[in-house]
């Protein structure tokens, strides 16, 4: 799965990148094409305590995950490019760099 994650991130990041530095406006797009990925992702994390954190915070990282989900699901409903953006940039992202074996810069 860890590989998986760093791919997924990978693309995240790209898309991320592409917005901001490159003016690319077709994030949504993208981001439709990474969906199954992202589907992976989130059941891993929440299925499990993979950090080994403390259970109180890991519940409140689940709860935020969702979050961040139905931000991105709503930024794509509402082809709202800004707000996608500033749920992969600002906070999905932070997701992946949480786990440093996974991701590395």
């Amino acid at each position: 799965m860890e590989e998986k994650i760093k791919i997924l991130y990978q693309k995240v990041k790209k898309i991320v990148e592409g917005y901001l530095i490159g003016q690319e406006r077709n994030n949504i797009e993208q981001m439709r094409t990474i969906i199954p990925q992202l589907q992976e992702y989130v059941l891993w994390f929440i299925e499990d305590n993979r950090l080994n954190i403390d259970d109180k915070d890991y519940q409140e990282l689940k709860k935020n995950l969702i979050l961040i989900l139905k931000d991105i699901l709503m930024a794509m409903e509402q082809e709202d490019r800004v707000l996608l953006n500033d749920a992969l940039a600002f906070d999905l992202i932070a997701y992946f760099k949480m786990n440093e074996s996974i991701v590395e810069e």
